[in-house]
């Protein structure tokens, strides 16, 4: 990996960029997903849900950034706190992960997952959760990589309108 890369903690002025990288992700998500709200990263609940990743303590957002521009984010959360029969399960999950295209392929996502890898260890998580259209090949690829398993399958149908 180039040394220009620099990884750093979202801050809230690195929101716009975080809100622009998102809305890509949504564009290239789309075509596995035609229910996604295209309107939804700028909406008023979008940029919220987003300050919001950037400012919790049970939240994470991280952005890699070359020659001064934002290229890349990871976002995720502490999302549940369960009592199963076997103890007290804590899980977190990766919510939104974004590398403009031509940054692609130079290990920058890998570093995103790895780090949040290690804010979930700092958190006590026993289990990282992350969701991937199932004609998502390249980023389902991507997890399995790290060790993440098939865990849950959701199964969806269009009705018609008549």
């Amino acid at each position: 990996m180039n040394n220009n890369f620099i990884f750093r903690k979202a801050n809230i002025r690195d929101l716009k960029d975080i809100l622009r990288l998102n809305f890509e992700l949504f564009k290239k998500e789309y075509r596995f997903d035609k229910t996604l709200n295209l309107n939804w990263t700028y909406s008023k609940e979008g940029k919220k849900y987003f300050k919001s990743r950037i400012i919790r303590k049970d939240c994470f957002t991280e952005v890699v950034e070359y020659k001064g521009r934002i290229i890349g984010y990871l976002s995720g959360s502490i999302i549940k706190r369960k009592k199963l029969p076997q103890g007290k399960k804590v899980k977190s999950e990766i919510e939104s992960l974004f590398i403009l295209k031509k940054f692609r392929s130079k290990g920058l996502g890998t570093k995103l997952v790895r780090d949040f890898i290690n804010w979930s260890r700092k958190n006590k998580v026993d289990y990282i959760l992350i969701g991937a259209s199932i004609q998502n090949k390249t980023a389902i690829h991507f997890y399995k990589n790290f060790g993440f398993k098939d865990y849950s399958l959701i199964v969806q149908l269009k009705l018609s309108k008549k």
